[in-house]
């Protein structure tokens, strides 16, 4: 069990990557206390203690994080193990071959996986943690508030490419997308919102979420993807001249402005789902584990 230094809080251990050194030390700002925390990975769990490793995708570790430290603290027995930085498919793989207790992830098991899992001996428990939204950005100047579903997937694919074939200004349209940074997120819009199809090749690829903002901000008749906490919940949204757009299921719907409570009943339609996987006659502690997760649900990612 790891401590900050005389604040009498538990933190879980969290590592990032997959390659485990002799000795690693992380350090990273704790928001509340401003101490830094340092955490050895030779360091052995106090006697008695459950250890539960979770391994999951960047996309996730803010959220899994938070909601480990509170398990910690409810149970003081158990010490969670959270290893960052693994691809999509890498939390899966690493349960598949006995490496982690608990795989968390942006999309569910493959057939594949589950052949291969079956192939070792092994099943697993399937848990549905919550809903993510991707919300739509466009310029403050672009008159339009709200757009169907529809019209989305044919701006996305580059079947529409100026604003006026769906009523708005006389200008072209620009997308911005990310890239290989957060490829759940690209996987989700290309697989399951566009229906296995291509973001279009005139895309313009930028690093990252925030880069996407101000991207947006500073180009005429732009449009991007964020996910709801890059768009709510981050400094960074506050800065930047952008407009949310509302989105209908078609013409004849209500337009829905994302927001969690509208994600996570399925109100609003553009949500990707988070999810934890382990092994079928799991212990006592990763169950619990895995139900203090589920309770909490998906929602800011830090509490």
């Amino acid at each position: 069990m790891s401590f900050i230094p005389n604040s009498g809080k538990v933190f879980p251990k969290i590592h990032k990557g997959c390659v485990v050194k002799k000795s690693l030390v992380i350090s990273f700002s704790i928001l509340l206390s401003g101490l830094v925390l340092a955490m050895n990975l030779d360091a052995q769990p106090e006697t008695g203690k459950s250890v539960i490793r979770v391994k999951c995708p960047d996309s996730m570790v803010a959220r899994i994080y938070s909601l480990s430290k509170i398990f910690m603290e409810n149970f003081p027995e158990t010490e969670v193990d959270v290893w960052k930085g693994l691809s999509v498919e890498g939390g899966i793989r690493a349960l598949i071959q006995g490496d982690t207790d608990v795989a968390m992830s942006t999309r569910r098991i493959t057939d594949q996986e589950i052949k291969e899992a079956v192939r070792r001996g092994k099943g697993f428990v399937e848990r549905l943690i919550g809903y993510g939204g991707i919300v739509i950005l466009t310029t403050r100047s672009n008159h339009l508030d709200s757009i169907t579903v529809e019209r989305l997937r044919k701006i996305f694919k580059g079947e529409y490419t100026r604003w006026d074939q769906i009523g708005g200004s006389n200008e072209p349209i620009t997308v911005f997308s990310v890239g290989a940074k957060h490829p759940g997120t690209v996987i989700f819009m290309e697989q399951d919102f566009l229906g296995d199809a291509s973001i279009t090749d005139k895309a313009i690829v930028v690093e990252d979420f925030p880069t996407i903002m101000r991207k947006v901000a500073a180009t005429p008749g732009s449009i991007g993807f964020v996910r709801i906490r890059d768009a709510f919940e981050s400094p960074i949204a506050r800065e930047q001249e952008i407009k949310v757009l509302a989105i209908q299921q078609n013409d004849a719907s209500a337009a829905v402005m994302p927001s969690r409570a509208y994600v996570g009943d399925g109100t609003y339609p553009i949500r990707r789902p988070y999810y934890l996987y382990y092994e079928k006659g799991a212990g006592p502690a990763i169950r619990n584990y895995a139900d203090f997760i589920v309770e909490k649900g998906w929602g800011p990612q830090n509490l």
